[in-house]
């Protein structure tokens, strides 16, 4: 196994490729929301997404759910604020934090954006086999687990 894992040239290194892998798919995402007059980046995407799934959460907790530093998440938040398209309110129970909820216009924009992502996503696999992206999930959960050792 280690004969596999090079990391000289950097273009052989595993994290490399993934790194990479995740820039080029989230600009093409970017690209694919802004064709169809989003501007709304693959960061600010994951947000939205996690928002849909259960919105009220606590802002450091959707920074986790999203693997964003508090820092980032902020910023993020801010624009998805002017936007239109979230908003923050001071936890009733301690106030130093903020629950995330989704304004209208942020919950009318699941169904145009899915769509949009369901699409973008089909492209880029399109000529991934099946079976190929099930090891790919399996590998990915592999090294998930090796880092929490």
């Amino acid at each position: 196994m280690k004969n596999i894992l090079k990391v000289f040239p950097l273009d052989n290194s595993p994290g490399y490729m993934i790194n990479r892998l995740a820039r080029e798919m989230n600009a093409y995402l970017y690209r694919s929301f802004r064709k169809k007059g989003f501007e709304i980046t693959a960061q600010q995407w994951a947000v939205l997404n996690r928002l849909w799934e259960k919105e009220g959460v606590h802002q450091s907790r959707l920074a986790q759910l999203t693997s964003k530093n508090r820092h980032n998440m902020a910023m993020i938040l801010k624009q998805l604020e002017a936007k239109g398209f979230v908003k923050k309110k001071a936890d009733s129970k301690d106030k130093r934090l903020n629950r995330v909820y989704l304004t209208k216009s942020g919950k009318a924009l699941k169904k145009e954006l899915i769509p949009i992502a369901v699409n973008t996503t089909e492209t880029l696999f399109k000529t991934v086999a099946i079976e190929d992206m099930k090891a790919f999930k399996r590998v990915y959960q592999m090294v998930i687990r090796n880092l929490k050792l």
